[in-house]
């Protein structure tokens, strides 16, 4: 082959990677507004690229792939907060319940949160410290009594949730101050959040302090185990006795967190099994 044809075949190969990009782009553009406007809804939709195979290019929408469109930036010390809760989207919210020893009640959202493991249960999240290094209230109600509830965040609560996160004293009841619905918990101290649709009871698994480049501690990651599930019926799910118990997305209406203030929802979903994995999916 001449280089001239070398040539078209790249650029040839090139634009048809391209243009399948931007075909993605805009499906995937019309998929949004067609559910839009109807956030109680969640529509299943049929899954990108349905014509890909194994090894196949599959470029970026921007127009460009070469390595020199990146920008590239080195963490040498300091924060970099807008950077990390702009590009590690979305995030699950972990809602967390605790009492102090003196029995007040503390509520607050903490989006550096993520499950870890399943055996055991294990719901990770980091509390991160006030300005000055004080520890959060969060975090010395766990030290005291290694307890808490963790709550799924939803649409139809979110204003009361989002309220929680404010810098109340900590003499003050958050779920009170919101006008959340406190209920007992069976295993642990900490009341439950009749609001949530799915309230995880947890006992202190293990904690690590995380230090910056000065040796400061800046936050402080902890482990919870679940040791009691609260799923509502209407999002739980039994698979008809079939199947593992479940719960129903869909119903759910979860709340993620993206960059800044913006939170985001779940409005269109697809199935995209693993390709070493039946369609049914992993059953334990």
């Amino acid at each position: 082959m001449s280089s001239s044809s070398v040539v078209a075949f790249t650029l040839g190969a090139s634009f048809a990677s391209i243009a399948s990009a931007v075909v993605f782009f805009l499906r995937a553009r019309r998929q949004v507004q067609k559910v839009r406007g109807s956030p109680d809804q969640v529509v299943e939709v049929q899954p990108p690229h349905p014509t890909w195979t194994a090894g196949q290019k599959q470029p970026n929408p921007f127009g460009h792939s070469r390595t020199v469109s990146f920008r590239s930036t080195d963490v040498v010390g300091g924060s970099c907060y807008p950077l990390v809760i702009s590009a590690y989207i979305p995030r699950p919210i972990a809602l967390v319940s605790t009492i102090s020893k003196n029995g007040v009640v503390n509520m607050a959202p903490f989006s550096y949160s993520g499950a870890m493991s399943h055996d055991p249960p294990i719901i990770a999240f980091s509390v991160c410290r006030k300005p000055g290094g004080m520890k959060k209230d969060t975090l010395d109600n766990i030290e005291e009594n290694g307890e808490m509830v963790i709550h799924i965040m939803s649409e139809w609560f979110v204003n009361a949730a989002n309220l929680t996160c404010s810098n109340f004293p900590p003499e003050q009841d958050e779920m009170k101050t919101a006008g959340l619905t406190p209920i007992p918990s069976v295993s642990v101290l900490p009341p439950r959040c009749e609001e949530s649709a799915v309230q995880m009871e947890c006992k202190l698994h293990s904690k690590q302090d995380i230090k910056n480049a000065a040796g400061k501690v800046t936050a402080t990651l902890i482990l919870a185990e679940v040791v009691m599930w609260h799923i509502h019926e209407d999002v739980y799910d039994d698979n008809s006795g079939q199947g593992p118990t479940t719960v129903k997305h869909d119903n759910l209406h979860v709340i993620s967190r993206l960059g800044g203030n913006t939170y985001g929802t779940t409005t269109y979903v697809y199935d995209l099994p693993r390709p070493d994995r039946p369609k049914t999916g992993r059953k334990v």
